[in-house]
């Protein structure tokens, strides 16, 4: 490995990261208390060392080179590596820690966890600021690994080689109905389902989800294939649909029945043999042995074994730091 040059000054890696974040030099320099004159500064000397302008003026914007999009991830790590190595080995005092936690998770794990876990960090560390984004499973081992995102949360059928999993909880799959379902109020067969039509959930970067997937395998297993009359980009808008149509849609069971509460469905079990769906927690090395992340993952688990143990309909998984898998994928 080449040593480094001697004039690089470390800090200014933290600038160049604050810039990208900021997009702007006066909020980069509000972010590191300093003032905007030691930002310019250490912009100019970061286009010295990278021999790149790294932002440009468009307008009113201050916009990355590509040079400058293509440090971010390594800048990030870097980061995250120099923290490591510099951390104090005394216990993680989460009440005394700031920072921002990205996590990228699923409308319907979103509903179940985020609210618990806002509450969990307002208590116990009030100074984490949490970010919350739907994740697109095609960017998420990007997002992961460049630190767009630093957890995510759904159901991952594979999770890249490169990335951390860790199973969370089981959820069953129950059937709703509306009023205007002819069998609204009644049992309903294979046959019946089969022949209904289906609001289907296919996620906003791809046409179909896994969930939706892995009934439609179990349904071709027998010979069967079901018509699929209203696809949504949210979950959380299904209820809403069938409640107002003929239609039927598979839901988790716990938001089937939440949803019951407030709107005219009929909750059954599934008239079809499908596995629990079950959710998982992705990260990357980049932040598997910083305090803060070791932490917040810690808290994630107690926070499903709490609601396992509360009567939830969730089953907690017992899997945790498992082999990662390959590919990516959620509902």
């Amino acid at each position: 490995m080449a040593p480094l040059k001697k004039n690089v000054d470390l800090n200014l890696l933290v600038c160049l990261d604050a810039l990208l974040t900021e997009g702007s030099v006066t909020r980069a320099a509000d972010r590191l208390d300093m003032s905007q004159p030691g930002m310019s500064h250490a912009l100019s000397r970061l286009r010295a060392l990278t021999g790149d302008a790294l932002f440009v003026r468009s307008g009113n914007e201050f916009i990355p080179t590509e040079r400058a999009r293509a440090l971010a991830g390594k800048v990030r790590i870097g980061l995250a590596a120099l923290e490591e190595i510099f951390s104090s080995e005394g216990p993680f005092d989460p009440a005394a820690t700031a920072g921002k936690l990205t996590v990228a998770a699923v409308d319907s794990v979103g509903v179940l966890l985020i609210p618990l876990l806002a509450e969990a960090l307002a208590r116990e560390a009030p100074m984490i600021s949490l970010q919350v984004r739907l994740p697109d499973p095609e960017k998420l081992r990007e997002w992961l690994t460049e630190g767009e995102c630093d957890i995510a949360l759904g159901f991952y059928i594979d999770a890249h080689s490169e990335l951390h999993c860790s199973d969370l909880f089981g959820q069953e799959l129950a059937l709703i109905s509306g009023p205007s379902h002819p069998l609204h109020g009644k049992p309903m067969n294979l046959e019946q389902y089969v022949e209904s039509t289906h609001v289907v959930f296919g996620s906003p970067f791809s046409s179909t989800s896994p969930m939706e997937e892995i009934i439609d395998q179990a349904l071709k297993a027998r010979n069967l294939e079901r018509t699929q009359s209203v696809q949504v980009s949210s979950m959380l808008l299904m209820p809403y649909v069938v409640a107002a149509s003929p239609h039927v849609a598979a839901l988790p069971a716990w938001l089937a029945r939440q949803y019951a509460l407030s709107l005219p469905l009929q909750v059954r079990p599934m008239p079809l043999n499908v596995q629990p769906i079950i959710i998982r927690m992705l990260w990357h090395d980049r932040t598997h042995r910083t305090g803060m992340h070791r932490w917040v993952r810690q808290l994630v688990r107690k926070l499903t074994e709490e609601m396992a143990q509360s009567g939830s309909t969730i089953t907690v998984s017992r899997r945790t730091d498992g082999d990662p898998l390959s590919g990516a994928a959620q509902i």
